[in-house]
């Protein structure tokens, strides 16, 4: 076994030419990035921790102390006998730690969804380290590579919390009852996993000793580490009226037993309406004997109860005997196949989401389990319940170590592709929520929920939700929250292997980063971007630094970090600009000054400097410096050697100061090409209307000319001249010019012309198109016209969910809570419903690629037949070529047939050339004859598939209908290239 924290071991995978990964870390459908998580394991640690911890204060402290110490032993090992209060300290101190230190826990008890064994630990260590390092984790990892992730994690986690000046802590209660230990030859313990090189408090009983795989030199060894805990005098109290309480109930018979057999079989966690509906009971006398008779014996965490102690739980099990543990867990299944039957409706047993698949994990029901983890309603129901994919995915995922680990189960790659397919299927309906959802769902209190919405396969699409449920609980005043994900998306950008996506997620952060007063860790994150892509975030981040008076922050950044990109001597003069009418604005005038003045020595961009600052000093009032400062400017501008210069800098400055002849001039003489048309777009970004507009027609149309467009297209929109600015959008080309139509479409929107912008729409699509119509309805909002904007989420149309998450967020300002959940409820619904071209394109994918191994197609065929009954797919094509290669032929063509024109040509092209090797040329023929004869593809394809199998007088009889195609040419070469393959060469010649 691999050291814990050691060096990653290189994953083994096996795919094939579809893309489809079977075995390894990459065990999924496509090549999805995996997506971020978020642990939920805090909320178990709060039921197993008591209401209040009592003379514990010396331990505490002493916790407390270890985890800051920077020497001495990196274990703490807490050890006493039963009923101690072990797990009492551990759990009240992991959810109560000294600032500073993350602890990541893990309670070894079988009390609660049988978390007693290396399987389970892996699972919630393995995702609150991932969510500390921001990393995602490949879904349907096997056992081995799964602790091959954990090992790597510790120490990623923990260099991840060192960054932000934390201590990562890992906490293990109750090492004695690892179950893992002793169910067989091949098992191992969790101890084993425990790593080398972090601080580590773990906790059991003075005997057993530790395992015999834990390593000699393992600092768990440490006799220093061992820490005897003083028993409590509580808990002794406690114990000895709970095991008489025990013996008591078991020998009682009746309800009590009833309901001691029932929580000991499901393994906790029912509530009394539970146990009422499982014994038939009524819920008034269940809550009467649970709270009157064997007060010791239960406990209650929220609603739900279970055995007070693991000791009870062990006792009860060896009381009752497997017969009778098999027979209750017989009726918790009824119980559970029952409401599955029903389709998991609202208002499903909490016991049966979150605690029916442990316990059939833990009684190895394998059945039981693939039935959870290829439950689609389950997963819906799960998802409404907790607010993410993560339960149904880890359902999943134990379901698949399961198959895997019996190599004796029917179907078994069958039954992984399927489970792969139910993760895929988890992470595309996260792919479409747009971050403003999440930003409502803050608003309405829901935070967890609008977290969950973060997952997903884009890690950049997972920065963008994350950063706007910071945004918005900064505005609320939850600094501590925003502060926690602000953390975990500066992880995550880190990991992010595109320049493009690394690029857009900073733009995200860096904002969030200076709001929350982390000005350093900003100026970091820009400096180590490409410097070639640090358009985007230098503003922000020397606009920024302004507001906070950090100037001299400020004027560092637009001297050091804006100049070394490529063109970086523009970027200079800018920010230099922002800083210099920042201090104005301040009353520092001579530090304003100074900032244009004593700037780099570079002679082109000191002229350009001097005449924008000149501007700024007029604007702000101080004619006299200005005009001085404008003199001294047009000096140095006259002066300028073309050798070398980067004019551009130059007439960017020369065209905000109006010197319109000068700039003219600098052109002829740097480049010889007259400056108004080599820098028309300066002329625009100066918002010289005239000028710019006068050399369009001189422009090449091609590249400056649309450049120019763009650029003034884009200055008009801002400046309100929306008129101006449709007109030259209008000239764009198509391909380009929706971004520029979705500002104009806001802009009449803010400016008072809803309607205007609605006309627009048409020239829309996507999300361009929602952000626009979510405008339009936050106006009417506004405007008082709340009725129309709520008949605008009634459509039945896909406007309705971008249209219903503006309008909540608008009633949610307002105090309405209760319209806005609503809304959001269904808007999330929609966005939750996965892509079906994109599903079935995947699932179609995989039998393809699975049609091509020898002995699996008919496992390809099976596993097809799920596309076949999604259907509603746009483009056919894959799915009628997976047919195809499954044997499916007939079914292809039927479904090719569902479409026209050339749709249904491009779906055909597989279905002709497997009838024609199938020697069905007759029918090529007549699929290729009478496919559209707008659209050719399908029957040249046909030609040529009769031509390649020397099918001449199929081929002769075909392009006879050539003519009318237009395409004699090429039906004759291919007519003599099905001679010439027939042996009839003099035919083939004529």
């Amino acid at each position: 076994m691999e050291r814990a924290g050691g060096e990653r071991r290189a994953p083994i995978t096996v795919e094939n030419g579809a893309g489809v990964v079977v075995i390894g870390d990459g065990n999924r459908i496509g090549s999805p990035e995996p997506a971020a998580v978020r642990s939920g394991y805090r909320e178990q640690v709060r039921r197993i921790a008591p209401a209040e911890l009592v003379d514990r204060e010396d331990e505490l402290a002493e916790l407390a102390a270890f985890c800051r110490a920077d020497s001495g032993p990196a274990y703490t090992w807490w050890r006493a006998e039963a009923w101690a209060g072990k797990t009492a300290l551990l759990s009240w101190f992991a959810l109560h730690p000294p600032p500073g230190v993350r602890i990541v826990p893990f309670f070894i008890t079988a009390r609660l969804g049988a978390q007693n064994d290396v399987v389970a630990y892996v699972d919630v260590v393995l995702e609150q380290l991932a969510e500390l390092a921001g990393e995602g984790l490949p879904a349907l990892l096997t056992a081995a590579t799964r602790e091959a992730h954990l090992l790597r994690l510790y120490a990623s986690a923990a260099e991840t919390c060192a960054a932000r000046g934390e201590r990562l802590v890992l906490l293990v209660d109750g090492l004695d009852e690892d179950r893992g230990v002793t169910t067989g030859p091949d098992a191992h313990s969790i101890a084993s996993l425990l790593p080398y090189g972090l601080r580590v408090i773990v906790s059991g009983r003075l005997n057993p000793p530790l395992p015999v795989d834990v390593p000699d030199d393992h600092p768990l060894r440490d006799p220093g580490a061992v820490r005897i805990l003083s028993p409590s005098p509580k808990a002794r109290a406690i114990r000895a009226e709970a095991e008489r309480e025990l013996k008591r109930l078991l020998e009682a018979g009746g309800l009590p037993y009833e309901l001691l057999a029932l929580l000991t079989a499901a393994g906790g966690g029912l509530t009394a309406d539970d146990l009422a509906e499982l014994t038939g009971e009524i819920p008034y006398r269940v809550k009467d004997v649970l709270r009157t008779g064997p007060g010791r014996t239960f406990a209650l965490r929220g609603d739900a109860y279970l055995l007070a102690h693991e000791e009870l739980a062990a006792g009860a099990r060896e009381m009752l005997g497997e017969r009778e543990l098999d027979r209750r867990r017989g009726a918790v299944t009824a119980w559970a196949e029952e409401w599955r039957r029903r389709g998991w409706p609202a208002d499903t047993p909490a016991h049966l989401l979150h605690g029916w698949f442990p316990a059939l994990r833990a009684a190895g029901d394998l059945k039981g389990m693939l039935g959870c983890g290829l439950d689609a309603a389950r997963h819906d129901r799960l998802l409404e319940a907790t607010g993410g994919d993560g339960a149904a995915a880890a359902e999943i995922r134990a379901a698949g170590d399961g198959v895997l680990a019996r190599v004796d189960w029917p179907d078994r790659l069958l039954t992984m592709l399927r489970l792969a397919m139910r993760r895929d299927v988890l992470g595309l309906r996260s792919g479409s929520v747009p971050p403003e959802l999440a930003g409502a769902w803050v608003m309405a209190g829901e935070v967890d929920r609008a977290v969950a919405l973060a997952g997903g396969e884009s890690p950049l699409r997972t920065v963008r939700v994350l950063a706007e449920v910071a945004t918005r609980l900064l505005r609320a005043g939850d600094r501590d929250r925003a502060t926690e994900l602000v953390d975990r998306v500066e992880g995550l950008i880190g990991r992010t292997e595109s320049t493009f996506e690394r690029v857009r997620a900073a733009e995200c952060v860096v904002p969030l980063l200076l709001t929350s007063g982390a000005y350093e860790r900003a100026e970091r994150m820009v400096r180590a971007m490409d410097v070639d892509f640090r358009d985007g975030t230098v503003p922000v981040l020397v606009e920024g630094l302004c507001r906070a008076g950090e100037w001299t922050a400020a004027l560092r950044v637009a001297r050091d970090v804006a100049g070394e990109g490529t063109g970086g001597e523009m970027l200079v003069a800018s920010m230099t600009v922002t800083v210099c009418r920042s201090l104005l604005a301040a009353g520092r005038v001579d530090e304003a000054l100074k900032a244009v003045t004593e700037g780099p020595g570079h002679s082109g961009l000191r002229a350009a400097l001097l005449l924008h600052g000149a501007l700024v000093l007029r604007n702000a009032g101080h004619e006299e410096r200005g005009a001085s400062l404008r003199e001294e400017a047009l000096r140095a501008v006259d002066a300028l050697h073309p050798e070398g210069l980067d004019a551009r800098v130059v007439a960017g400055a020369l065209a905000e100061a109006g010197e319109y002849e000068r700039l003219r001039s600098l052109g002829l003489r740097v480049h010889g090409v007259p400056g108004d048309e080599l820098f028309a777009d300066q002329l625009a970004r100066a918002h010289a209307w005239g000028p710019a507009l006068a050399v369009l027609d001189r422009l090449p149309p091609e590249p400056r000319g649309r450049i120019v467009r763009q650029v003034l297209a884009e200055e008009l929109t801002a400046a309100g001249r929306t008129a101006e600015a449709e007109s030259l959008v209008a000239t764009l080309p198509v391909e380009t010019a929706e971004p520029y139509w979705e500002a104009l479409a806001l802009a009449r929107v803010e400016n008072g012309d809803p309607e205007g912008a609605l006309a627009l729409l048409d020239r829309l699509g996507g999300s361009g198109r929602d952000r626009v119509l979510g405008a339009y309805a936050r106006r009417l909002m506004r405007e008082g016209r709340s009725d129309q904007a709520l008949a605008m989420t009634r459509t039945g149309g896909p406007q309705d969910a971008p249209v219903s998450v503006a309008v909540a967020d608008e009633l949610l300002t307002r105090g309405d809570s209760g319209t806005a959940v609503a809304l959001l409820t269904t808007a999330e619904r929609f966005y939750r419903e996965p892509a079906r071209e994109e599903l079935v394109r995947r699932i179609a994918a995989v039998a393809e690629g699975l049609a091509q191994v020898p002995g699996l197609r008919e496992t390809a065929r099976g596993f097809l037949t799920e596309a076949v009954l999604r259907g509603g797919l746009g483009d056919p094509s894959r799915l009628v070529d997976a047919l195809v290669a499954v044997g499916e032929t007939d079914r292809a063509e039927a479904v090719a047939f569902t479409r026209s024109g050339l749709v249904r040509a491009h779906a055909l092209i597989g279905v002709v050339r497997r009838r024609a090797a199938d020697g069905a040329y007759g029918t090529v023929a007549r699929l290729a004859e009478g496919s559209d004869e707008l659209f050719n593809v399908a029957y040249l394809v046909g030609l040529r598939a009769l031509a390649e199998a020397g099918a001449a007088e199929a081929a002769l009889s075909l392009a006879l209908t050539a003519r009318r195609r237009g395409l004699e040419t090429e039906a004759h070469a291919l007519v003599a290239e099905a001679l010439a393959r027939a042996g009839r060469t003099r035919e083939a010649m004529e």
